[in-house]
């Protein structure tokens, strides 16, 4: 077993840590029972961090008696330590004259930033004071100086320790801020500065050089604290967003109160920053303005110096002096006596109906005299400086008389906000309001976080629904879209993404005005308007989210105000919950709970683990159950956790109910912590059925959390293999279904845990040229083959190589695949012989042979299909779609063939259908079909964006460039071939440029445009390094290019261009020639033989099917062009 603080492997028999001395269970007790899941040891959290230090204490020692000085020390540390403590703070360590103080240990709470700044500022004020009694005394001045920092540090977790045992950078800073400052002075970290909120009055100080710091400090010099009222400490100038729905519930609970005999109570509940103070103030000012109500507010404080009913006394205080009991107290006279005012404001007549007479005046000036006395009671203790009256009876029968005179003309609302903190006292007080039967016209409004006093109790209030006649029950809404919990409660949930993004768009603009908001960052604030706006002071959209979804963002990527806000929610958990929490957190934002039970068995199991001890363990499961789905229920009460989608799972599943929970409950694990929990969770059964990519994920943070420690022995080097393994095998499969950027990121996880693995670097490699990432791919590939440890991982690395550069002085690349073949075909490599196959099948192309071609086409295919590989795949029916469209067989056929293939292979293939329709779309535009041609580059596009392949960028404009020339586009062939020639420069790929360049100088040729077309071929040189196609292709440009200057070699290049179709299949390359050369000799007054050639292209072009050839053959044949003016006959 281990130690629960130091993590110190023990015997089993062991009862006191050998290391640290902290008691262990005893002997004999383990099998009595299983407890329930228990915290990480040690943890990070986020803190705020004070260091004062008297200046000048050298000096004093020289002045006074050391007895003396000993007394005036003790004071100072007194009159320093009440103010740390009573705003919360732990004071830690009295070293010298000096004083550390951290806010957050043991409990962290949202405001500790600020609360260490009033502590700041107090002791100082407390230091004047004490100087005051030792100048009269002594006649002596001490002098301080203050730094505070805010961040992260690691804490133990034994609260009954004397000191808070916390350490990090953050501590250091504090420490070298108090150093830097002057005497009197309070300088402060940037992080303080951003987590104590707006109201903040400080002044910058300019860069620090602190010691030990690389970096300079962005520091500032205290000067004040402002209020902590939320409107502002936040964004309350921006415009008021959504919650129609709780506004109505807001007003049926407002109607129902006016109704009613006695008090209503509702309790506003939610997450903190959800919006309860905004969608409160708002509704009030609403029904305020219109005369529906009067109100008073106050808030509830978790320290400082006032009465536990401070808060009511702030909300009744709040009526009288806004003259609500004046307005209330009758004049004499007949009619002036009023009933209780409507929830519209309208004055209702006398309960029984009479007319006011004399009677009513007697009993209203009663009234006003019992009010008087109430007010008298009151005045003496609760409205003077919140403390109760006793009796506690009294002083509710007395605010009862008050609130009741109040609601004489319109309802009232008392509102108490940040019910949470609300004193045991205060809750007792309301509670017997609400239930008494007085104050009628009255609604009591608590506002607060789920985890408030009332946790656990009955629902404070009446029994009736909120809302008046609808049924409540668990989360049935109000009005059909307001989640309601019990009776009287109303829970405020994240807005709907819609309403979230037009919040962020005016919390992002400048002024207030409209901005794009990044969609990761509002599904990363979960509807949140505080988170939201938190994360858009930095504009911190998780950069992680791409490549390792699902898991939590590192630590500094938390605003301090965050991290603080939600580690105060998870801080104050019971030991249980927060034991689940942990656990939780390791395996995800979503889990369930079998996989918390079987996770903490392992944990507890240590090192020694095996599947036979797990197997006796088994029989504690359901007890262990029982424990964390009981936790669960209350962290779903407090809204950390919630329920989660269930589909494919064995048990119900849950998940933490927002994505920043989850992250800064992951952040407050230990290292250690972590890393042996994801050592455990890398084995459980669910992770294990989710794949390779979900093990290495657990195993790689294990390994590397150990690393960080400096703990790199053999199960830390089992640990870094076993991840890179899994990450490897992993990554392949992402790359062999054409998940590029998800393979990518996985296979250079792999490569960085293992740099040697040859067939992790050359898939990196590969996926890094796809992506378009050329050069360094290039490089890795490079490294595999010169590297000879694995021969069939070096021929994979010759092939791509080859193909990359199959210009290059080295072999070809069906040179290279010939001689890799039997390399591939002895390792059954299945992948290396559907590319080897596929270059084979691709040179044949090259050579205008596509029959040829089929048969090394249908083996890359076949080969592809027993691998698995989606690109080889893609690859073999990309090359089988193209010579349908090129080679011989007749365009009916190849579309059928085509729309064939498409069918037997695209389903859940988005690689295979991208290669497919394209070729797919250039045969419907030589049926011209115009609307099935777009539809199919329609479809490749949308899929091919989502891919990333680099070439894409190229071969996409290109096809749709054949296209739309196809059918007569030709300035918009022009600018897609414009798209494709940038992106091939960019790629760097200069076979890819020669193509499109011939392609472009024909449409310009066609246009008549001769200078541009000769323009688009100056670059293109000899055709020693061109396909056939593109050298028959460029034979018959230049043919039609060199008529008017030099008529010779134009005829000479158009017999050239011919002779070369002849040595393919393609009745396309042939056709094209014998139109280049009729065209040509027609130009050169040669029309016989330019009529033979012309008929013979349209006999290519009708066999084919290719219907705008057999249109344009016609078109010349009907209107012959007129022969061409030679420079020489010009001359």
């Amino acid at each position: 077993m281990n130690c629960s603080s130091c993590q110190q492997d023990l015997p089993p028999t062991a009862r006191f840590c050998s290391s640290c001395g902290t008691p262990c269970a005893a002997p004999g007790t383990a099998g009595a029972g299983p407890a329930p899941a228990v915290p990480a040891g040690d943890e990070r959290k986020p803190v705020t961090v004070l260091f004062c230090d008297l200046v000048g204490s050298t000096a004093l020692s020289g002045v006074l008696d050391p007895e003396t000085l000993r007394t005036v020390t003790l004071r100072y540390f007194e009159a320093m330590s009440a103010e740390i403590v009573a705003r919360g703070g732990t004071p830690e360590k009295f070293i010298g004259d000096a004083v550390m103080a951290v806010f957050g240990v043991p409990v962290v709470r949202d405001d500790d930033a600020r609360r260490a700044l009033a502590a700041a500022l107090g002791m100082r004020r407390a230091l004047a004071r004490l100087n005051e009694e030792l100048d009269a005394t002594l006649g002596i001045e001490l002098t301080i100086r203050i730094g505070v920092n805010t961040g992260q540090v690691v804490a133990g977790s034994d609260t009954t320790a004397r000191q808070a045992l916390v350490s990090g950078e953050t501590v250091n800073i504090a420490a070298r801020l108090e150093q830097n400052a002057g005497p009197g002075e309070i300088l402060i970290g940037p992080e303080t500065l951003l987590a104590a909120g707006p109201t903040v009055r400080a002044e910058p100080t300019g860069p620090l050089r602190l010691k030990g710091k690389r970096d300079s400090v962005e520091a500032h010099r205290l000067l004040a604290l402002g209020a902590d009222d939320p409107e502002l400490l936040r964004r309350f100038d921006v415009p008021f967003v959504g919650r129609a729905a709780e506004r109505r519930a807001l007003d049926a609970a407002l109607e129902r109160a006016a109704r009613g005999a006695g008090a209503g109570l509702l309790r506003v509940t939610g997450e903190a920053g959800i919006g309860k103070t905004r969608l409160v103030r708002e509704w009030l000012a609403l029904r305020s303005a219109s005369g529906a109500l009067v109100y008073g507010a106050g808030r509830c404080r978790s320290y400082g110096d006032h009465g536990t009913l401070a808060p009511l006394a702030d909300a009744v205080r709040s009526l009288v002096t806004a003259g609500s009991l004046a307005t209330a107290t009758p004049t004499s006279g007949p009619g002036s006596g009023r009933g209780h005012g409507s929830a519209d404001g309208t004055a209702d007549g006398p309960a029984n109906g009479s007319a006011d007479g004399p009677a009513a005046d007697v009993k209203d000036a009663a009234d006003g005299l019992a009010v008087d006395d109430a007010m008298a009671l009151l005045s003496g203790g609760l409205l003077r400086d919140g403390t109760p009256n006793a009796p506690f009876e009294d002083m509710c029968a007395a605010l009862t008389a008050v609130l009741e005179r109040a609601a004489r003309v319109r309802p009232v609302v008392l509102v108490l906000d940040d019910w949470h903190a609300a004193a045991p006292l205060l809750v007792r007080t309301v509670r017997r309001l609400a239930d008494g039967s007085g104050c009628a016209g009255v609604l009591l409004l608590c506002a607060g976080r789920p985890d408030g006093p009332d946790e656990g109790d009955e629902p404070i209030g009446g029994d009736a629904p909120v809302g008046g006649d609808e049924t409540i029950g668990g989360d049935v809404p109000v009005g059909g879209d307001v989640p309601v919990i019990g009776a009287g409660q109303l829970q405020l949930t994240g807005l709907p993404p819609d309403e979230a993004a037009r919040l962020a768009a005016g919390l992002a603009g400048p002024d207030g005005g409209p901005a794009p908001v990044d969609d990761r960052l509002l599904a990363r604030a979960g509807g949140n308007p505080l988170y939201l706006e938190q994360l858009l002071i930095g504009d911190r959209a998780d950069p992680a989210a791409a490549s390792r979804p699902g898991e939590p963002a590192a630590e500094e990527d938390l605003p301090p105000t965050l991290q603080a806000l939600l580690g105060a929610r998870i801080g104050a958990l019971a030991r249980a919950e927060r034991g689940v929490v942990d656990l939780a957190a390791v395996i995800g934002r979503e889990f369930t709970a079998p996989e918390l039970v079987r996770l903490e068995l392992s944990v507890r199991a240590g090192e020694g683990h095996d599947a036979g001890q797990l197997a006796g363990a088994t029989g504690a499961a359901p007890e262990h159950r029982r424990y964390v789905e009981e936790a669960l229920a209350v962290l779903g009460r407090r809204r950390l956790v919630e329920s989660g989608p269930s589909e494919g799972r064995e048990a119900a599943a849950y998940r933490f109910s927002s994505g920043l929970v989850h992250e800064v409950a992951y952040a407050s694990l230990s290292k250690r912590a972590k890393a042996e929990r994801h050592a455990w969770a890398a084995e459980l059964p669910s992770v294990l059925r989710s794949g390779d990519g979900a093990v290495g994920g657990h195993l790689e943070r294990a390994y590397r959390y150990r690393a960080e420690l400096g703990l790199l022995d053999d199960p830390a080097r089992r640990l870094r293999e076993r991840a890179a393994a899994a990450l490897g095998r992993a990554g392949a499969q992402a790359a062999a279904r054409s998940d590029l950027h998800w393979a990518h990121g996985l296979l250079e996880r792999a490569v960085d845990l293992c740099p040697g693995d040859p067939a992790a670097t050359r898939r990196l490699g590969e996926v890094r040229v796809a992506l378009g990432r050329t050069g360094e791919g290039a490089e890795l590939l490079r490294r595999v083959r010169d590297s000879g440890d694995d021969a069939v991982e070096a021929a994979h690395a010759r092939l791509a190589l080859a193909v990359l550069d199959p210009g290059g002085p080295g072999p070809g690349p069906a040179a290279v695949a010939r001689s890799v073949l039997p390399v591939f075909e002895a390792a059954g490599d299945s992948t290396g012989r559907a590319r080897a196959h596929l270059r084979l099948a691709q040179q044949f192309q090259r050579s205008g042979r596509h029959e040829e071609a089929e048969r090394d086409q249908a083996r890359a295919l076949e080969h592809a299909v027993l691998a698995g590989a989606e690109p080889e795949r893609a690859g073999a029916l990309g090359a089988i779609g193209v010579s349908l469209w090129r080679g011989p067989v007749p365009v009916p056929a190849a579309v059928i063939r085509c729309r064939t293939l498409l069918a037997a292979h695209g389903a859940g293939r988005p690689t295979v259908r991208v290669t497919l329709n394209c070729p797919l779309a250039v045969l419907y535009a030589l049926q011209s079909r115009p609307d099935e041609a777009y539809h199919c580059l329609a479809e490749a596009e949308r899929l091919a964006g989502k891919l990333g392949f680099a070439e894409a960028e190229v071969f996409l404009p290109v096809f749709r460039a054949t296209v739309e020339a196809l059918l007569g586009n030709g300035a918009t062939a022009l600018d897609l071939l414009g798209r494709a020639d940038a992106a091939a420069r960019r790629m760097g790929a200069a076979g890819m440029r020669t193509a499109v360049a011939l392609d472009a100088a024909r449409l310009e040729l066609d246009a008549g445009r001769e200078d541009r077309a000769a323009a688009r071929l100056a670059g293109v040189g000899d055709t020693s390094g061109l396909s056939r196609a593109d050298a028959v292709d460029l034979a018959g440009l230049r043919a039609r290019l060199a008529v008017r200057d030099r008529p010779e070699e134009a005829a000479e290049h158009a017999d050239r261009a011919v002779r070369a179709s002849l040595l393919t299949d393609s009745p396309l390359v042939q056709a094209t020639a014998e139109l280049d050369r009729a065209q040509a000799l027609a130009a050169l007054g040669r029309w016989p033989e330019a009529e033979g050639s012309a008929r013979s292209a349209g006999a290519h072009f009708t066999g084919k099917g290719h219907l705008p050839g057999v249109r344009r053959v016609s078109g010349f044949l009907a209107n012959p062009p007129r022969p061409m003016a030679t420079t020489r006959e010009r001359s």
